[in-house]
This record gives structure tokens, C-alpha cells and sequence, in this order.
């Protein structure tokens, strides 16, 4: 049995306090950034935002991390197809020396076309399996900061 706190049980306190203090967010606490925004976009203007692309489209991941800490890391964006295999990765390892109050980097992908004969013989440019949902995943440091799904079509 356990202890007795006016009435409640230890268990019963602690689980009465985290009702009473509401969500608490674990992931947050741990991230060596205050905040995280990012936008996909059809070019390195960065001014309107989309969802929507072409597979003729190179599809630019914008991310802005706001009051990054001083430190080693290791950016890895993974574009994910909509049948879930990883179509691409990339990384990119970099120092902070001072905290900045923004800190953007880019990550692109470019869809494969598909090969002068098969295009001949298919006649499509893209193979089918390139329409859908996709999804583009950020790492930093290998744990997962943002997930954004997004469709080619």
C-alpha cells in the first residue's frame, strides 16, 4: 500500500498534479532551440509557401531554428516517398559559437526523371510511384525535430 498524503496515495498525488498542471511537453524540454518554423517552397525566394508540387517541381524544405544553443550538430533531412521508402538523405554537420535569435538552413530534392528509353517506351518522364503524399523528415543530432507531409502530383 502506499503512502498516505491526506487521503491520497502518492500515485494518486502525482497523477492529480500533472492533471491539475495540464500537458507537459518532454520533447520540448530536451531541444537545444527555443522554437522551430519551416515552410516547403518551389524556389529559394522563400516568399509563398506550398503543399502542392509537380514532379518537374525541386521542392526546397526552409527551416528557421529561433535561439539555437552553442554546439555541434548534425541536420539530416530525410524525404520520405508516399509508398515509405527513403528516397533521399542529407546532412549537414555545422558549430554555433553564439546564439543567434535565428538560425534557417535549406535541404532540396529533385525527382528522377526516368531514362531516355524508358520515357520512349512508358512515354511518362516520371515513374508513377513518384505521385502521392510524400513526407520530409528533420533530424538534429538524430532525434526527430519536425514532420511535414506534402504531395506530388
Amino acid at each position: 500500500m502506499g503512502k498516505k498524503t491526506g487521503g491520497l496515495s502518492w500515485p494518486a498525488l502525482v497523477l492529480l498534479l500533472l492533471f491539475i498542471a495540464g500537458p507537459v511537453s518532454v520533447l520540448g524540454s530536451s531541444l537545444p532551440f527555443a522554437s522551430l518554423h519551416s515552410g516547403l517552397y518551389k524556389n529559394t525566394e522563400f516568399t509563398d509557401p506550398v503543399v502542392a508540387f509537380t514532379p518537374y517541381d525541386k521542392i526546397y524544405l526552409l527551416v528557421e531554428l529561433r535561439e539555437l544553443q552553442t554546439g555541434k550538430y548534425t541536420l539530416t533531412t530525410d524525404w520520405v516517398t508516399p509508398w515509405g521508402e527513403l528516397e533521399h538523405q542529407s546532412n549537414y554537420s555545422f558549430a554555433i559559437q553564439d546564439v543567434r535569435p535565428s538560425w534557417k538552413v535549406y535541404s532540396w530534392l529533385t525527382l528522377w526523371k526516368n531514362g531516355p528509353i524508358k520515357r520512349l517506351f512508358a512515354g511518362e518522364d516520371f515513374k508513377k510511384e513518384f505521385y502521392g503524399t510524400w513526407t520530409v523528415r528533420l533530424f538534429l543530432n538524430g532525434k526527430q525535430i519536425h514532420e511535414q507531409d506534402f504531395g506530388v502530383h
